[in-house]
């Protein structure tokens, strides 16, 4: 049986159109027509005083996603000039499609939503992350407080012993990599000011890189593979053995009794070793100015001299190596407390704190520097 093509037609009543809907509405037939008689019709004077616009359709007609599209359309056209559809005659089946589109196109997000969710969600991600660190970092807070009023569990002989270790055992690599550093620094800067014949501005260059902040760069990025993973093996090997669970059911605090003394450790001595790795930045850069350039000791040294006047170049020096010595000492730790219960999880544990300890620095680093620019004080 050939089934006729999609037609409308429409009855008008008063301030009420009737629009009835004939053929066979499929893909597969041929909608142009029936588009361009409605356009005509909403276009027209007679709809400028219309209410209600109603449609009705065979409940034997034959009809697919098609007849869903084009009352959809219809509706959307409807709805711009404030006019009220009229579903009811159609048949039940078209009603639900016709809520159920309507329902999806109102309740489809818009991109300020997406973007407040998505935000939301790396918020909520984010703090899952750093909501343990900032335990961690109150529980020491806490643990600090409590030296300082005389009831901690700390020993001074584990203190003093970290010291040592975290200190004098690392003057050598600590000399070796800063006498290279200030050693390539002149060897780089004298080819550049050689140009301009000012090569004695060598030892300012040297100077000036090491105490601001080569020195405790060095200095930290050093001890964030040295003591930074030590801690955070040795804390890991005790939470492998159950050393850490015996201490608590001893009561002992394991902050502290081994958390505190590693961190005040590396703390007190970052400083004291940036001081060290200055110097002998500086001397790596008179071997070259020496040896190389032909330049006297006192006449090098006079230089130097002149450009750190200011004391505040070693000051800021200083102050970093002070928050890049908390950094290593909180990250090793945590990490190491924080371990898996197998060697494997262990492994993990100290590279990842050794990752995190110099991305947190050169990030602590950038802060400082851009502070520093925005107040004045470079």
């Amino acid at each position: 049986m050939e089934r006729k093509r999609p037609n409308i037609k429409f009855l008008w009543k008063e301030e009420s159109l009737m629009c009835e809907l004939l053929g066979s509405w499929t893909i597969l037939e041929s909608h142009e027509q029936v588009l361009c008689e409605w356009t005509k019709v909403i276009n027209s004077e007679k709809c400028s005083n219309l209410t209600t616009c109603s449609f009705s359709f065979p409940d034997d007609g034959h009809w697919d996603s098609s007849l869903i599209v084009f009352l959809h359309q219809v509706n959307s056209d409807l709805a711009n000039r404030s006019i009220v559809f009229d579903g009811s005659c159609l048949p039940l089946k078209i009603c639900k499609l016709l809520d159920f589109k309507r329902i999806a196109v109102n309740s489809s997000p818009s991109r300020t939503k997406d973007a407040g969710v998505a935000a939301g969600i790396i918020i909520y991600l984010a703090g899952i992350k750093l909501l343990p660190f900032f335990t961690f970092w109150g529980k020491w807070w806490i643990a600090l407080s409590k030296l300082s009023l005389g009831r901690s569990h700390m020993r001074i002989e584990d203190f003093l012993r970290l010291c040592r270790d975290c200190g004098a055992m690392g003057l050598p690599i600590i000399t070796l990599i800063s006498f290279l550093t200030g050693l390539t620094m002149a060897f780089v800067g004298s080819v550049q000011l050689q140009k301009f014949n000012a090569t004695i501005y060598v030892a300012d260059l040297v100077s000036l890189a090491m105490v601001r902040e080569m020195g405790a760069l060095m200095v930290a990025i050093v001890l964030a593979g040295r003591t930074g993973a030590s801690y955070a093996a040795e804390l890991g090997s005790m939470k492998l053995n159950e050393e850490i669970d015996s201490l608590r059911t001893f009561g002992v605090s394991v902050m502290e009794f081994l958390i505190l003394p590693r961190v005040l450790a590396i703390l007190i001595m970052t400083p004291l070793l940036t001081l060290y790795a200055d110097v002998v930045g500086i001397v790596g850069g008179l071997t070259v100015g020496v040896q190389i350039m032909d330049f006297s000791i006192s006449h090098y040294m006079e230089q130097t001299q002149s450009a750190l006047v200011e004391m505040w170049e070693v000051y800021s020096g200083l102050c970093k190596s002070v928050a890049f010595g908390l950094i290593v000492g909180l990250v090793g730790c945590f990490k190491g407390l924080n371990a898996g219960s197998n060697s494997s999880e262990l492994g993990k544990a100290v590279t990842s704190s050794v990752v995190l300890s110099i991305t947190l620095i050169v990030i602590c680093d950038a802060l400082f520097e851009t502070t520093f620019s925005l107040v004045g004080l470079r």
